[in-house]
């Protein structure tokens, strides 16, 4: 060994002193860059040379720059990203949601129906005085114009969300490509041994940036790139090219936004389903589902209040001696045939024929194929009760009842769920028989009657007569619900005056031939065509209930107080009658009050705010720790780059002395020969 390679050891150890001091520079620079992940300086030997009496070394060398991460916590990190984007969507869209009902500043739609009920009860109190009345028909249309505006405000924010859905959509394609940018660039460079510290940290920083707007799960290649994968195993990067997720117009939703996999054809691959967490899941989530919830909620609260009072406003009278007035109108039926059935089968537009019979349900006729079908009640999951609704008659008064006679007139043979009655006699005593002179009595005594038929009862077969005040209609229903459940009226002398002769039969099940019409707890629809197996076809009686409620008339003298006309106008029984509804339970909303149906709306918005609200917190502290263990492996101590800075600078400067050293023993060597 001579000077030279003294010289050529000096100079490695001082250029690697020097790289050392600028790598430790970079980490002091970026100490507060997002991201950012701390460089090591990882220093190795130069390969030795022999000689005597062994090898000698040759100097020192940078092996390699390396970013200090770690794998395992980084994937955990773009976890909590995809946690974050999706409570943090949740909790913010429920809070503004929790805000359209207004109770907390006393506009909300509890305080308009308690003053609607303060009005009857105030005008039952001075029938006589027209003022009073004029203040329940006021008060009846601030009711409907909130829920009016409250159906607004949740089609307008179900329509904000589907925005925000399609932003993301443009958010998620802008960084699918720029990891793919990455991913080029990376490649370029260590294809050529090179360490892409720095554009390894953007693209991680851009993996999770993607992963708070959607599921991602990431696969590292041998060349440097990485694949990003979402929604269980869809490519969205795969090196350098990119698979992009579009928004599409559901024409089974409202022409809101699917979301679509661009797999290169024509129509994109719908993938809701398959996104499980992010920024999108949450949209989806509230758009979907939170908001659907609250709309159904809302919609059969204004139509149970618009069936519950007209029920009892038309069976009373007004100062004007009107009866037989609805107070309210706005249900109507709505069907859908979605787009996904493979037959031909079509619904038309359906008609309440039965208003106090309404559930406020969603109903599917589901096809087992062309000929086979059964209805089941979609919001309960139970099939329907197999039913008989008889033709308009009629209504009995005290001064038109309807008389039942002793004897071969008085009749009926009914069939329930397979099972034959045998003759079955409406009125076994008194004659020439009884005069009913309500509905509610002549339903009573049929359903008495037809369940006490000993064929019927030995089967345990029973049904549930109702008699509807609005269409005045009988109907018979099963009690039973599901499978082949059914009722029909076969035979008896009584079917006409009932107007039982020429009703209509709806089983739970049964053979379909189209077109065909499907009566359903006071609905008629037709359906028409050939369906294929597993199509179904929808019908609901409380979609825009909300938005169509009004008042019907503008006349405070129709506003019907007095149970008869020979009462008008001091008795108030019919108002009273109304007043009383705040407390009925209400079949159509699970048998609780309109107050409580509207409290357990408003609640459970409320308890879902809470969570997510709750859940987002969660999420945020263990994000936090991670980002700490983070910082721990990959952050920036400038306490520790200070140490190496001055290491380093010592190295740097022990390696010129060195030179210097080696220098003067150069200049000794040249000063011999003189």
């Amino acid at each position: 060994m001579g000077l030279n390679a003294l010289l050529d050891v000096a100079k490695s150890a001082l250029f690697t002193a020097q790289q050392a001091l600028t790598v430790t520079g970079h980490n002091i620079g970026n100490v507060n860059t997002p991201g950012f992940s701390r460089q090591q300086v990882i220093l190795t030997e130069e390969r030795p040379v022999d000689g005597s009496p062994g090898q000698s070394g040759t100097g020192v060398k940078i092996a390699e720059i390396r970013r200090a991460v770690d794998v395992f916590l980084n994937r955990e990190l773009a976890q909590s990203h995809e946690d974050l984007g999706q409570f943090t969507v949740a909790r913010d869209e429920l809070s503004r949601l929790e805000s359209l009902f207004g109770d907390a500043r006393g506009q909300g739609l509890s305080g308009k129906l308690n003053d609607f009920f303060k009005a009857l009860q105030d005008a039952s109190t001075t029938p006589a005085q027209i003022a009073p009345r004029s203040v329940v028909l006021s008060r009846a249309t601030t009711l409907s114009s909130a829920f009016h505006q409250l159906n607004t405000n949740l089609v307008e924010t179900r329509r904000g969300v589907d925005v925000q859905i399609g932003v993301t959509l443009s958010e998620i394609n802008t960084l699918t490509g720029k990891i793919a940018e990455f991913n080029s660039q990376i490649k370029s460079a260590e294809v050529s041994g090179q360490n892409a510290n720095d554009l390894r940290d953007q693209r991680d920083l851009a993996v999770n940036e993607l992963a708070t707007r959607v599921d991602v799960l990431t696969l590292d290649r041998q060349d440097g790139t990485v694949s990003v994968f979402t929604a269980r195993g869809l490519v969205l990067v795969d090196q350098e090219t990119t698979r992009k997720l579009v928004g599409v117009e559901s024409p089974d939703n409202q022409a809101l936004l699917d979301i679509g996999y661009d797999i290169g054809g024509s129509q994109p691959y719908v993938i809701n389903d398959l996104i499980s967490t992010g920024k999108l899941r949450g949209l989806l989530d509230v758009r979907d589902r939170t908001i659907p919830s609250v709309q159904r909620g809302v919609d059969a609260l204004a139509g149970s209040i618009l069936t519950e009072v007209n029920q009892i406003h038309r069976a009373g009278y007004g100062l004007d001696g009107s009866t037989g007035e609805d107070l309210f109108s706005g249900v109507s039926v709505t069907t859908k045939a979605p787009t996904t059935n493979s037959g031909t089968a079509s619904i038309a537009n359906g008609a309440v024929t039965a208003p106090s019979l309404l559930t406020f349900h969603d109903y599917e006729i589901q096809f087992t194929g062309p000929s086979g079908y059964s209805i089941v009640d979609a919001t309960t999951g139970a099939g329907i009760r197999g039913n008989y609704t008889g033709t308009v008659l009629t209504p009995p008064t005290v001064d038109a009842p309807i008389s039942i006679v002793t004897g071969v007139n008085d009749t009926l043979v009914v069939s329930v769920d397979g099972t034959t009655s045998g003759t079955i006699t409406l009125n076994g005593t008194g004659s020439p028989g009884l005069a009913y002179v309500s509905g509610d009595a002549l339903a009573e005594e049929l359903q008495s009657k037809i369940n006490a038929d000993s064929t019927l009862a030995a089967a345990g077969r029973q049904v549930t007569v109702l008699f509807d005040h609005t269409a005045h209609r009988l109907v018979l229903q099963s009690n039973s619900s599901g499978g082949t459940s059914a009722v029909d009226v076969t035979g008896g002398t009584a079917r006409a005056t009932l107007g039982l002769s020429a009703g209509a039969s709806t089983a739970a099940s049964g053979t379909y031939s189209g077109p065909q019409t499907f009566h359903l707890d006071g609905i008629a629809v037709t359906v028409s065509g050939a369906p294929a197996a597993n199509d179904i076809v929808s019908v609901n009686s409380r979609d825009n209930a909300a938005r169509d409620l009004a008042v019907v008339f503008s006349d405070p003298s129709k506003v019907a107080l007095s149970s008869t006309r020979a009462g008008v106008p001091g008795n108030s029984k019919n108002g009273l009658d109304l007043v009383a509804l705040q407390s009925k339970t209400v079949t159509g909303l699970d048998n609780a009050t309109l107050f409580d149906a509207y409290r357990k709306t408003a609640t459970n918005l409320g308890v879902a705010s809470q969570v997510a609200g709750q859940r987002l917190e969660t999420e945020e502290i263990r994000h936090e720790q991670l980002q700490n263990f983070r910082a721990q492996v990959s952050g920036v101590s400038l306490d520790e780059e200070l140490v190496n800075l001055l290491k380093f600078q010592r190295a740097f400067e022990a390696a010129s002395r060195m030179i210097v050293a080696a220098d003067e023993m150069m200049s000794t060597l040249i000063s011999l020969k003189r």
